[in-house]
């Protein structure tokens, strides 16, 4: 499960949702738009000093969750429980983008070692 979260406000809620409706864990990212970083790239600054200056004044503005989810019962239980307690990404398109991506192998973390896909 990948969800970007534009509103950093509502991330600890948004956790705790998923925690509480079947993820193992999550890690969450800093992360930004391609149009702030295009608009910083106006500034005539090299890549690294945009980055660095968009950082330093906070501009990070969006959270990206990463969850290895182990089946799609528990996957839609979590994504109906978040747009229930926290809002609907499909009607407040400003409030991020939520998605799933298949796997087939997984080494590591709480799973321990998986081969095959996730059904």
């Amino acid at each position: 499960m990948v969800i970007i979260l534009n509103k950093p406000e509502l991330l600890k809620k948004l956790l705790g949702v998923m925690k509480k409706n079947g993820a193992k864990g999550a890690t969450v990212l800093d992360s930004m738009g391609q149009g702030v970083i295009m608009k910083s790239f106006e500034e005539e600054r090299p890549m690294i000093a945009s980055i660095k200056k968009l950082k330093e004044e906070g501009l990070f503005v969006n959270k990206t969750v990463l969850s290895v989810i182990e089946d799609a019962e528990t996957l839609y239980k979590i994504a109906d429980a978040i747009e229930s307690e926290i809002g609907s990404f499909t009607e407040d398109s400003k409030l991020g983008i939520m998605f799933s991506i298949p796997l087939n192998m997984v080494r590591g973390g709480r799973l321990g070692r998986y081969e095959g896909l996730f059904e």
